[in-house]
């Protein structure tokens, strides 16, 4: 059973922006009544790390999860966007876009911005629905060209997307630290082609797993016990989306 947002906050969990970034930008200009396509790249799994004692047993494991993170991802843009006065509308990614995930966002230094020969994909998909504005979520690596001077130290270079991580030392006391290596990207589409113009990247978020108990064999966590993390990746990429909207100006 997933935990309801409401238990998570009763158990005092904290969410940690550990960093004003997004107000140190220059505001985007948008247009008023402007429809901006949503399009998610991010599978429904989560990655987990786990320190051992001898760091031979330490290991990386992915599992697959029942979550709709195109849903979440709607959810977590839909009040601020209103707000604004913009329209949101989900869009499937498109077959190039899909094939251009690794190159042009897991592997891109999108701190330095979009890789140039990434525009053609993206500015497909936002033909293909006639749009003018992409917000994108795509996973990124715990590594300075996507969290700059704020990458998570004592977890691997490779941890991607949403994940944890467990310490053996801590033993059944350990409270697992959850990860959010995700980009969330607001791309603007002209006759020049793609252009960034904001980024909030979700390392800059942390929150602990405080409801974990320690399962009989910590590399198969059951899937109900990882569904508690639910309403927690969506209470922080929430608050992505709001840093990441606050860096949007509309025009009257």
């Amino acid at each position: 059973m997933v935990v309801g947002l409401a238990h998570l906050l009763m158990a005092g969990l904290l969410l940690i922006s550990t960093t004003g970034a997004a107000r140190e930008r220059t505001p985007k200009v948008i247009a008023k009544g402007a429809q901006i396509g949503v399009v998610n790249l991010l599978n429904a799994e989560v990655m987990h790390y786990h320190a051992a004692k001898d760091i031979n047993n330490s290991f990386l494991k992915i599992q697959a999860v029942d979550w709709p993170v195109d849903a979440m991802l709607t959810e977590a843009l839909q009040g601020q966007v209103e707000q604004l006065g913009l329209t949101l509308t989900a869009l499937t990614p498109t077959d190039a876009l899909e094939r251009a995930r690794e190159s042009c966002f897991v592997n891109a230094a999108l701190a330095d911005g979009l890789p140039r020969n990434c525009s053609a994909p993206i500015v497909e998909q936002a033909s293909s629905a006639g749009v003018e504005y992409l917000i994108v979520l795509a996973p990124g690596l715990n590594n300075s060209a996507h969290a700059g001077s704020n990458r998570s130290e004592g977890v691997t270079e490779a941890m991607r997307g949403w994940g944890f991580l467990t310490r053996e030392r801590a033993g059944a006391k350990d409270k697992p630290t959850l990860f959010n290596e995700i980009e969330l990207l607001l791309i603007g589409i002209s006759p020049e082609g793609a252009t960034l113009r904001a980024r909030q990247w979700g390392g800059l978020y942390t929150m602990q797993w405080q409801t974990y108990t320690l399962p009989p064999d910590p590399k198969a966590i059951p899937p109900e016990q990882l569904d508690q993390l639910q309403p927690l990746f969506a209470a922080m990429l929430s608050r992505q989306a709001k840093d990441l909207l606050a860096q949007v100006l509309v025009a009257p």
